[in-house]
């Protein structure tokens, strides 16, 4: 029978955490020392420790201080460069819409099996983080994370704008009159799932640190730290990194990956499935990030991306292009050239 390795994060999701408890005047030290965490570790961004260590910082945190809110409130007092290339990347995106995208494209340097998704609904958005099989994170880490997207995006783009709508999985704490003066806008519990929903004009906000040039290279950096970091084993880290191999002028196949696995389309199906994923979200995300690569240049002509991604139509590339994105290939573009010839 397979063995499932416990899931890990890298030092980049604690750091903010051990940022906020010093801010808050807790002794941040005694704290990770407690959950087993020490200088050396905190001091390697990339250093990985098991999910459950960070689960229990914040536990341990809580019942030190007698904050039952402490996820919540920590996410207001971190230090936002304590979120490392993350912060600095989505702020030097051109907008708040593209800050999300990023921080859904580079979820594996923080945690190695969760996702964070950006969906668009029509006039609305939703942003939603889950572990594979759609499991929710406990409490504190949801209400953690959540708090960030908002506080971040507030930030990032120089507006105090509310979302439509909040959604935690766990069950109400007994006040929750906190949260709605952050966010306010109608905060729900026990939806089963944590996400934010916001009209999806406000995906279009400018950052106000936006810098083309700055975050070509903040993209290669992570890009090459993901290229670097040790994988899961799970079976959507091999897929994704066949696909890259594959979008190379080809047309990949869930068929023809599977015989290259040696297994079926459906024992395929049902292991990307118990990982939260599958190959149509597996193969959208890597075009997405080769496309977007591409385009920021000037090398490569819209219709060879289409081509070399396994597009057969030029037609067919355009619509899954404003899908991923919310602009056209040739809006992408045009913007990210006009963003650099502005510098």
């Amino acid at each position: 029978m397979p063995h499932t390795l416990e899931p890990r994060l890298t030092v980049r999701a604690v750091r903010p955490l051990i940022s906020a408890l010093r801010v808050m005047g807790h002794d941040a030290a005694r704290l990770a020392a407690g959950v087993g965490l020490d200088s050396g570790t905190l001091n390697d961004p990339d250093a990985r420790v098991p999910m459950r260590v960070a689960v229990a910082l914040l536990s341990h945190a809580a019942e030190q201080a007698g904050d039952a809110n402490i996820g919540f409130h920590l996410a207001q007092h971190a230090e936002l460069n304590a979120f490392d290339v993350h912060f600095y990347a989505m702020a030097s995106s051109p907008t708040l819409g593209a800050a999300y995208a990023l921080l859904s494209r580079y979820q594996r340097l923080i945690h190695d099996t969760s996702r964070v998704e950006l969906e668009r609904r029509g006039d609305c958005a939703v942003l939603r983080h889950s572990l594979p099989g759609d499991r929710a994170v406990p409490r504190q880490s949801a209400e953690f994370l959540v708090t960030t997207w908002v506080r971040g995006g507030r930030v990032i783009t120089g507006v105090d704008w509310a979302p439509l709508e909040v959604r935690f999985a766990h069950p109400p704490p007994s006040d929750t009159s906190e949260h709605e003066r952050f966010f306010r806008a109608e905060v729900r519990f026990g939806t089963g799932a944590n996400e934010l929903v916001m009209r999806t004009s406000l995906l279009d906000t400018p950052c106000i640190g936006a810098d083309a040039g700055l975050a070509e290279v903040l993209e290669r950096y992570a890009a090459d730290r993901l290229e670097r970091a040790p994988r899961s084993g799970g079976i959507a880290d091999r897929v994704s990194h066949a696909l890259t191999e594959d979008l190379r002028g080809g047309d990949p196949t869930a068929a023809g990956l599977a015989a290259r696995l040696k297994m079926s389309v459906r024992t395929l199906n049902r292991l990307l499935a118990d990982e939260g994923t599958s190959y149509r979200e597996l193969l959208d995300a890597r075009r997405r990030d080769i496309a977007t690569r591409y385009l920021a240049g000037n090398d490569v002509s819209i219709a060879e991306v289409a081509f070399l991604l396994g597009f057969s139509e030029l037609s067919s590339f355009h619509r899954a292009f404003k899908r991923w994105t919310g602009q056209t290939p040739g809006e992408f573009r045009t913007r990210s050239h006009t963003r650099t010839e502005s510098r």
